[in-house]
């Protein structure tokens, strides 16, 4: 009836959970439902955001180019200005042929008028003229006396769609689909950008505004034009077909629906088996709970006996009966247990039952009675009834009958002292023979026991202080068998010399306080062998009161030597842990430290400056970094080779190790790089100290190998600030110290300060600036002529690289060349300036400017690049045309063959050889006659004094004469004055070059000069 009701309720669960289930099931499925509509949604979103980038970038594209047409433009109706500003009195006839080659040129400009008169401001402005025309005014701006005014402007006249499509607005090739639309163009439309927001359209319809377009600000001449552009149709169309995505997802919903409604069919079963399982459980709770209720009732245990493994074990009932405690596992084997409470008189019985159950398997019934002694040393009796269940289990139970075995025992009393039952006398008579049989069958399996493991048994009186052995305790310890008992003299005489005191001591301390005797001792045998016996033993208390110890020996040699080779194995073990140990100290030192100076490396400083940065963080830390570079050590390397720079650093090492303070740091952390690390606070004067004795220290020179070695240093300081101070931080503040103290001429220190840093700041972002202005063409080249000392004629040109900064305006070369060395972008600098000169120079030959040469710079680090011939001879210059300048200091007499091969076939190309600077670097008269110049440039600090000076005038005769002499021409820079001119030309020189004829000017400015110069010369 219970079981009946319990199925009832669990179907009734069971339907509530499945009803849970559906409707968890359904709700799961609209979410996924509505995830899939999300995904589409933002796939659509996303899809019409990278369509937009895409115009975006075609749209920068197109913007650049309608400026660079605009740009274009406006130059040369800038150009056009600056002919009219140059000539004021230019024919009508003239300014008409060059607005027709300009109109000629350029289809879009409709005409080109000049419109003389006062115009408001000063920079050109296009305007527009109606719907379809543009107007571009340039002013001419005139400056006599050095006071500017406008003279009028130049209007272009441009029609606005051509100008449009001049830029390239119309190129298919620039504006071809892009690749993320299938077939379809782009609609563009401009039109002006006013202060109020309005503006007409220049190009393109009005439509394109309404599609939500993307749109481009360009920037013209006075104002701003907006670029819009958009797909044609709209950005849904514009797309590519979303059928396969959309399938896609639906397909991804279905796929994840299938297994939610396949998981909860599944579920629900489960639901429906597992409550039916739970009904069973609770009918068999409640069967399992009457059993056991009757069991512990009749105080009947239950026992179990897998025949095949001899494991037994009980239940709680069991073990309680037997005086033992309850199995704290599940399923504890209690066989041992079971053996050591049962009576000794009874246990080889039990014994030999087992071995029959396991040996005949499902085969035995199980009854047997026994005794066993319980802990306060009472005795119970015990009956065991069992039988085989299945094939290799035997099951049973078993219960007290102490009771009954009392009363049958004081019956069985009764009856021995009974003297008028003779009949029952002699059965006890026969009873007492079997017994005394039995006892002699079990002390003789007892023997064959003891003899199979090689045990003896021993009896001790300690009063009388000997032992009784029996043959086999006789055998082990090698005492021979006089059948009397052994005394306690022959017994330590068998033993080993170290273990008779700690035998002795334990056999007392067993008597004394009646506890157990468990020893080892060595037994030296006559071939000098050790034989291990183990005694195990009790103390036994006889009935006449005397003490007793009883036990057994047996021969455990072999489980010592085991144990002896164990702890030979773990103090071998230790001994290589020992080993390792001491290995990873050296690998760890060899990893933090430099193997030829034996100090810290980069590593170590790093860690250590790690760990200073961690403390800075938790509280307030002092400490100074002093970063170290050897001077002339790489001339060393060169010269006596490593192993001397091998030397000069342990040289430099050991003076560091000598002048530095205890618990200092310090490190080489690169060729000839040191760091000290002061983890304390010092003085700016213990620092300078300190610096001042490596110095001195470090000047003193070694011997290596029969040669004197000597190098400086120099040394950056830096301490730290603030509350939290970086230790990394404070490292390269004292590495901008180093560079300081370079740059002021080595061997010295420096300390950081903020301006250090300010001026390390400003040379990187004048580094970052020169690299972009190499991008964005910033770099232009201006001209200062040349001329003949006698004639007086234009005999040529030095091209100089100016650079166009955008906020400092015009930079000459010595501004910045230095970093641009540094940047090693110098060779670029060069070809840049080669290439304009050469453009230039095909510019001046077109406007009829007769130029003869023009002179370029060239880098030392350019003149040896083994690439300079080939870029050379792929363009295209004039034998004569073209000089390089050569700066004198960077020639020696030991040229490498690199340099000369240049020279010699630059000179075949027909470009000739100048030597710049001559006066002030150490040419030799050898270094002349092998390279040959074609000219040498008098450097402007020796030409500028002669007027003054007459040594230096005898220098500057001197040097003249002896170009003459090798065939070789002269040319004087910084000729300021006209004195200077006269003064030159009486002493030879043959070219003359300053600011007493012009300064350097850019290509335009040096063209009107070039054309307006024999005007000049005749006025």
């Amino acid at each position: 009836m219970n079981y009946s009701k319990t199925i009832m309720a669990r179907d009734g669960e069971e339907r509530s959970g499945a009803s849970f289930l559906l409707l968890g099931g359904a709700l799961l499925s609209m979410a996924i439902v509505g995830a899939g509509f999300m995904l589409d949604k933002w796939s659509m979103e996303a899809s019409i955001g990278a369509v937009r980038q895409h115009v975006a970038e075609d749209l920068r594209l197109v913007r650049s180019s309608i400026e660079s047409r605009i740009a274009a433009d406006t130059a040369a109706a800038n150009h056009l200005a600056d002919m009219i500003a140059a000539d004021p009195t230019i024919s009508t006839t003239s300014l008409t042929s060059m607005a027709k080659n300009l109109v000629s040129r350029a289809p879009h400009i409709d005409s080109v008028v000049f419109r003389p008169g006062e115009r408001p401001g000063d920079t050109p402005v296009i305007k527009m003229l109606g719907d379809h025309t543009l107007l571009l005014d340039v002013p001419v701006l005139l400056a006599p006396d050095g006071v500017n005014r406008y003279w009028g402007s130049v209007v272009l006249s441009m029609n606005a769609t051509r100008t449009v499509e001049a830029s390239g607005i119309a190129d298919r090739e620039l504006l071809a689909p892009a690749s993320h639309f299938r077939n379809e163009h782009l609609v563009f439309a401009i039109r002006e950008v006013r202060a109020d927001g309005s503006g007409r359209f220049l190009f393109g319809s009005r439509q394109v505004a309404r599609e939500d377009p993307v749109t481009e600000r360009i920037n013209v001449p006075g104002g701003s034009w907006e670029l819009l552009a958009a797909p044609t149709g709209s950005w849904q169309t514009a797309l590519e077909n979303r059928l396969p995505a959309r399938l896609g997802i639906i397909a991804a919903v279905i796929a994840m629906i299938v297994p939610v409604i396949v998981t909860l069919t599944l579920l629900r079963e489960r639901n429906r088996n597992i409550a039916r399982l739970k009904a069973r459980e609770e009918a068999l709770f409640e069967v399992t709970q009457r059993f056991n209720l009757a069991m512990d009732t009749s105080n009947i245990g239950i026992w179990e006996l897998e025949e095949r493994t001899g494991q037994f074990y009980w239940d709680e009932r069991a073990a309680a009966l037997h005086g033992c405690a309850a199995s704290e596992l599940g399923r504890q084997d209690r066989l041992n247990d079971w053996y050591g409470v049962i009576h000794p008189e009874d246990r080889e019985t039990i014994e030999l039952r087992i071995f029959d159950s396991i040996t005949t398997i499902g085969k035995q019934s199980w009854d047997m009675q026994y005794r066993i002694v319980l802990a306060d040393g009472t005795m119970r009796h015990l009956r065991s009834v069992g039988a085989a269940n299945g094939v290799d289990k035997q099951i049973g139970i078993v219960f007290d009958i102490t009771a009954d075995a009392v009363f049958t025992e004081t019956l069985r009393a009764a009856k021995e002292t009974s003297e008028i039952k003779n009949a029952e006398l002699e059965l006890a008579l026969d009873e007492l023979s079997v017994r005394e049989h039995q006892l002699i069958e079990l002390s003789q399996k007892l023997d064959l026991a003891l003899a199979s493991y090689n045990c003896g048994i021993w009896e001790g009186d300690p009063v009388s202080t000997t032992a009784i052995w029996d043959e086999r305790m006789h055998q082990l310890y090698n005492v021979p068998n006089r059948n009397r008992p052994v005394t306690r003299h022959e017994w330590l005489s068998a033993l080993h010399p170290d273990d008779r005191q700690t035998a002795q001591l334990a056999a007392n301390r067993a008597v004394n306080t009646s506890s157990a005797v468990n020893t080892i001792q060595r037994i030296l045998l006559p071939n000098s062998e050790l034989r291990y016996v183990r005694s195990v033993g009790q103390v036994h208390v006889g009935k006449d009161g005397k003490k007793k110890l009883i036990g057994i020996a047996f021969d455990v040699t072999a489980d010592a030597k085991i144990a002896e080779e164990l702890r030979g194995a773990k103090a071998e073990a230790d001994a290589r842990n020992i080993e390792l140990e001491l290995a990873k100290n050296r690998i760890e030192f060899n990893a933090l430290h430099d193997p030829l100076t034996s100090l810290a490396n980069r590593r170590k400083l790093d860690m250590e400056l790690e760990e200073l940065t961690r403390e800075g963080s938790k509280h307030r830390t002092k400490f100074s970094i002093m970063h170290l570079d050897l001077d002339r050590f790489k001339e060393i390397n060169d010269t006596l080779g490593h192993a001397a720079g091998d030397a000069m650093l342990v040289h430099a090492s050991r003076v560091l190790n000598r002048t530095v303070s205890r618990g200092d740091l310090v490190a080489r952390i690169g060729g000839d790089e040191f760091v000290i690390l002061a983890k304390r606070q010092t003085s700016p004067q213990e620092l300078a100290k300190l610096s001042e004795t490596i110095i001195r220290e470090m000047c003193k020179p070694i011997d290596f190998e029969g040669f004197s070695c000597r190098c400086g240093v120099s040394i950056g300081i830096a301490q730290s600030s603030g509350l939290f101070p970086d230790a990394g931080k404070v490292l390269i503040n004292a590495d901008i110290a180093l560079y300081e103290a370079k740059e002021k001429g080595r061997n010295r220190f420096e300390f950081f300060t903020p301006d250090l840093q300010a001026n390390i700041f400003a040379r990187k972002r004048m580094a970052d600036e020169i690299l972009a202005g190499l991008d964005h063409d910033e770099f232009t080249v201006w001209y200062q002529p040349q001329f003949a000392a006698n004639s007086m004629e234009l005999t040529g040109a030095e091209a100089l690289v100016r650079w166009r900064h955008p906020v400092h305006g015009i930079l000459p070369s010595n501004e910045f060349l230095k970093i641009a060395e540094e940047l090693n972008v110098l060779a670029r600098i060069d070809q840049l300036v080669l290439e304009t000169a050469l453009k230039d120079q095909m510019r001046w030959t077109a406007l009829g400017v007769r130029l003869p040469r023009i002179s370029v710079n060239v880098s030392s680090r350019r003149l040896h690049d083994e690439n300079l011939v080939g870029q050379l001879e792929g363009l295209s210059i004039t034998p004569g045309s073209i000089c390089f300048e050569l700066v004198e200091s960077i020639f020696l007499d030991e040229s490498d063959d690199v340099t000369t091969s240049n020279i010699e076939r630059i000179k075949a190309l027909g470009i000739d050889i100048e030597i710049d600077d001559f006066g002030t670097g150490h040419t030799s008269i050898v270094s002349l006659l092998r390279l040959k110049p074609k000219r040498l440039k008098i450097d402007r600090q020796l030409v500028m004094p002669i007027v003054t000076s007459p040594q230096e005038r005898a220098l500057v005769r001197s040097i003249i004469e002896i170009a003459r002499s090798l065939g070789v021409e002269t040319v004087a820079e910084g000729v300021e004055s006209h004195e200077h001119a006269a003064l030159l030309r009486q002493l030879g020189c043959d070219f003359l070059q300053g600011y007493a004829f012009a300064k350097p000017l850019p290509f335009e400015n040096f063209t009107r000069f070039a054309q307006d110069l024999p005007r000049r010369k005749a006025s």
